[in-house]
């Protein structure tokens, strides 16, 4: 009788005294195994992680800004409700439902507050601060008042397009969640819930975005993935293996195997206190794919050769350890990743790999010695004609050996041309098929909103120093005309809109007290102003809506702001004197402004032309709109008593002199008035000074006309065709030029003067997602750096042969150019993700395996007697794999349905390059045990 095949190789002596030891304990192992299922049961169902930050390189700097932003002002907890109808939102069922709405969600213990048409005030009544709200409690049914209302609403620009939709039809509900000790996801999901319980009438349907629903969504959608999928995923799994083996019994010890795998190593994360995460939701699907080829291999081997549970475990244990420990060693290249969650999966998938390799070589075995399975018939010949075509396939490539490699060499350039052409992409969006729910919200956030992606610019000012807020306004009206950029919201804006409600101006105000109290407003109206500016009013954001998230397009411009915030957004603000010193710059910044807000058309240098008008202003003009101030408010109705003898004209004269020039201030004219004042009057400083400051508010608004009237005629045709908001940004920015103090920017604190210092963060998921590119980047390489020399050393090791190591991964290396090379070829529909960044790793750990099967027989054997005793498993495990993973196409989160299509793919080729590369390439290979002929069928 024949030696057993391999009998004296110097690797056999572990695995016959394994073998020995589950022979004598096979019924301890059993019960091992029993209680080690009943602990690791014990711990399920395991906990889910949804905190998306934690995907996110912790170490890069943009990654701490963005943390220390959003903790600080809590943008990622904002969860925005979209309520679209088929008609108009302004009937009487329609507004009270987005007030149920409303109502519902504010009663919820997760929701902080939440901004809503229904519930908004505005700020009126000159100086008397009243809050008028915009749709009246109950919700009027006359259609007049209704009417009344739509017009109202729809007049004010600020309201337009922030809470309610310009066609009128829909209506946008922003929630600030407050979770505590509940997970977003949750909180999400509780906001939903409720607001999908409130009796909507007609066709009103609603639309959730924002993070915390994209999180809610990628964490439902993968783990309704799992529960879905893998059902199909041992389906196809045992079908496949009851095909190639012919075995029902077989197929079920390989599920079985499979199964306690999985549940062994989600035991043990729940020992570990580990959750599962948007990418670990994924590891059982892998796992039944990738665990189920150790005890394929070991059952190939057993019913081919006698059902002896000893000798498969001799002839094949070695080969399933090593390829265990090269699978084990590409998710150990995990840890180069600069992702905690990837580095955590990729410990679980090497701790699942090494649990399926323990079951496969100690629990199967055992199983069979108490439950064997029978032999397939020696007679049987018609079961070998997937051996004999691959044997000649095999034959063939080793004849033809070198058009085989030098047609592997042209594949290998092919697609090697195209690695440049990779595109990385870290899109929120494509998480989502085109139709589904987050998609549709938000295709509808931008049809009506501006959308939901922003960038947010952090700025670190005293924000109520009128000079610091003057010149982010200014910033502002930059970036309001960048092309891309759908809105700007701003703690500024709100400050302009409240000064607009009391005065009747939507201007900023020059006054430090005054813009405390305008915040303070502010504040009461809307609490949603705490995601503008902090409670110190030390720390504003800038929210830039650039709409929806389009990689090539956002990139671009988020570059684009960057460098418009260094240039633009100064490093110190001060209010100086107006003067020749500063005219040229501050006329220059205005024209800039004022150019871009009109778009097309109007350049810097025709506004400039306008603004420099103003120095025309007819002071005939200016002395008799004073003069009819003074003999209306001082003469007639003595607001201020002039003393006897005063002369009027004179004292007119001089103050339109003033004014003329742009020299006179409120504090100014008081010392003036104070000057002529009766002495009477100056009994009582508290009358004269209301008296005063009413006068010079009179005069203000007389002389405005006549000072700006050149600059406002040249304008009107210039801004004739431009939206309310910009008319009136337009006019303000005309006011400030024409005051006699400027508020102007500086690189330096000046040597004289109070200046207030301005820091600034570009910050927000376009930065983040940058930053997530090149993190993917990155951990792609590194990734590859890590695994590729370690399963080299592995397999050097093993076959004690540099070159042996070297020809082994060849397969695999082709492998790899072809994966990326077909992703370079298929940018759009292929791109690298942050699971696609996986498969260097996960192709180099599995896809060198079937290589280690291939020479582990071909030493022993020579390539017909690998082809023979191997040649089949690889195949098998190959469709298998290849089945399993196909699966994951199915699935609804995108990236992974893109993943399971890539590894199949990946795995596939593996297989293929190594049945014909291998026979082609290892006629060099001087194995270091002698080959011996294989062993026929039923041979001991």
């Amino acid at each position: 009788m024949r030696l057993a095949f391999g009998l004296q190789t110097r690797h056999r002596w572990p695995v016959e005294l394994l073998a020995a030891w589950i022979k004598r304990r096979s019924i301890a192992v059993l019960v091992f195994a029993g209680v080690v299922t009943a602990l690791a049961a014990s711990r399920l169902p395991l906990d889910y992680d949804d905190d998306v930050v934690r995907f996110l390189p912790q170490d890069d700097v943009e990654v701490q800004n963005f943390n220390a932003i959003m903790k600080r002002f809590g943008s990622l907890n904002v969860a925005l409700i979209g309520i679209e109808g088929g008609g108009t939102l302004y009937s009487t069922e329609r507004l009270e439902y987005v007030r149920q709405v409303t109502e519902t969600l504010r009663e919820l213990d997760v929701v902080e507050h939440v901004t809503s048409l229904t519930e908004l005030a505005v700020v009126t009544g000159k100086e008397t601060g009243q809050h008028k709200a915009l749709v009246p409690r109950p919700v009027p049914s006359d259609p007049e008042r209704l009417e009344e209302v739509r017009d109202y609403i729809q007049s004010l620009d600020y309201i337009i397009g922030s809470v309610a939709s310009k066609d009128g039809t829909a209506a946008l509900l922003i929630a600030r969640l407050d979770s505590g000790g509940v997970s977003t996801t949750k909180a999400a999901a509780m906001v939903r819930d409720a607001a999908e319980r409130v009796p909507a009438p007609g066709a009103m349907t609603l639309h959730f975005g924002g993070a915390p629903f994209i999180a809610e969504a990628a964490a439902n959608g993968s783990q309704r993935d799992l529960a879905r999928l893998a059902p199909y995923v041992c389906g196809i799994i045992v079908l496949l293996i009851l095909f190639t083996l012919g075995s029902l019994k077989a197929a079920f010890v390989t599920l079985t195997a499979v199964g306690l795998g999985i549940l062994w190593t989600l035991g043990l994360m729940g020992w570990l206190e580990q959750p599962l995460t948007l990418v670990s939701t994924s590891l059982p699907v892998i796992l039944v794919a990738l665990g189920s080829a150790y005890a394929v291999h070991l059952l190939v081997w057993y019913l081919e050769h006698g059902a002896d549970p000893d000798d498969m475990l001799k002839n094949v244990g070695w080969p399933v350890i090593v390829t265990a420990l090269t699978t084990m060693a590409g998710f150990i290249s995990f840890l180069a990743m600069d992702l905690e969650p990837m580095r955590s999966f990729g410990v679980q998938m090497a701790l699942g790999t090494g649990i399926c390799a323990f079951i496969a070589l100690v629990i199967v075995p055992a199983l069979l010695k108490h439950f064997p399975l029978e032999p397939k018939a020696t007679s049987s010949d018609g079961s070998r004609w997937l051996d004999r075509m691959l044997s000649k396939v095999a034959m063939s490539c080793q004849r033809h050996r070198w058009p085989i490699l030098a047609v592997a060499a042209a594949i290998a350039l092919f697609f090697a041309s195209q690695l440049d052409q990779i595109r990385t992409s870290m899109d929120t969006k494509a998480f989502f098929e085109e139709d589904s729910a987050p998609a549709r919200a938000d295709d509808f956030l931008v049809r009506h909103f501006g959308g939901s992606v922003f960038l947010q610019i952090y700025v670190k000012a005293d924000l109520r120093d009128p000079a610091v807020l003057s010149r982010v306004a200014a910033f502002e009206d930059e970036l309001a005309a960048l092309d891309g950029v759908t809105r700007v919201e701003s703690i500024s804006k709100v400050v302009a809109i409240v000064h607009e409600g009391l005065s009747g101006e939507r201007r900023l105000s020059r006054k430090r007290k005054e813009i405390e109290q305008f915040l303070f407003l502010a504040r009461q109206t809307d609490p949603a102003v705490g995601l503008l500016v902090d409670d110190a009013y030390s720390g504003a954001l800038i929210q830039v809506g650039i709409g929806g998230f389009d990689t090539s397009k956002v990139m671009p411009l988020t570059q684009r702001i960057r460098e418009l915030a260094a240039k633009r957004l100064p490093r110190y603000a001060i209010t100086v004197e107006r003067g020749d010193e500063h005219e040229q710059a501050v006329i220059d910044d205005a024209s800039r402004r004022i150019a871009g807000l009109l778009g097309a058309g109007t350049s810097a240098a025709q506004v400039s032309a306008v603004l420099r008008s103003a120095a025309r202003a007819d002071a005939a003009a200016i002395h008799k709109a004073v003069s009819e101030v003074l003999q209306t408010e001082v003469v007639d109705e003595e607001m201020v008593v002039l003393r006897a003898g005063a002369d009027v004209d004179a004292f007119g004269r001089a103050i339109a002199a003033d004014i003329q020039r742009f020299a006179m201030t409120a504090p100014l004219f008081v010392e003036r008035i104070k000057a002529v004042a009766d002495p009477s009057e100056l009994s009582n400083p508290k009358v004269f000074l209301k008296g005063a400051r009413y006068v010079w508010r009179q005069l203000e608004e007389a002389v405005a006309p006549v000072v700006q009237g050149p600059v406002t005629e040249a304008l009107r045709a210039l801004t004739a065709k431009a939206p309310k908001q910009v008319k009136l940004r337009v006019a303000a920015i005309v006011d400030e030029v024409m005051q006699p103090t400027w508020a102007i920017g500086t690189a330096a604190p000046p040597a004289t003067g109070q200046a207030s210092a301005i820091a600034s963060t570009v910050s927000g998921y376009p930065v983040i997602q940058e930053a997530m590119t090149q993190s993917v980047q990155h951990n792609q390489k590194f990734s590859l750096l890590v695994s590729l020399p370690l399963i080299l050393l592995i397999m050097v090791i093993v076959f004690r042969s540099l070159l042996g190591g070297l020809i082994g991964l060849l397969p695999t290396t082709l492998t790899l150019l072809v994966t990326f090379g077909l992703m370079g070829l298929m940018p759009a529909e292929l791109p690298l993700d942050i699971t696609a960044s996986m498969l260097a790793s996960i192709a180099l750990g599995v896809g060198v395996d079937y290589a280690i099967h291939f020479m582990w027989r071909y030493r022993e054997g020579g390539t017909d007697g690998a082809i023979q005793t191997t040649g089949r498993s690889i195949c098998i495990n190959a469709a298998e794999i290849t089945g399993g993973f196909v699966v994951l196409a199915w699935a609804s989160i995108v990236p992974m349905s893109r993943f399971g299509l890539l590894v199949a793919e990946t795995l596939l080729v593996a297989a293929a390059a190594t049945l014909i590369l291998l026979p082609a390439l290892l006629d060099w290979w001087q194995p270091s045990v002698p080959a011996r002929r294989a062993p026929t069928r039923g041979e001991a």
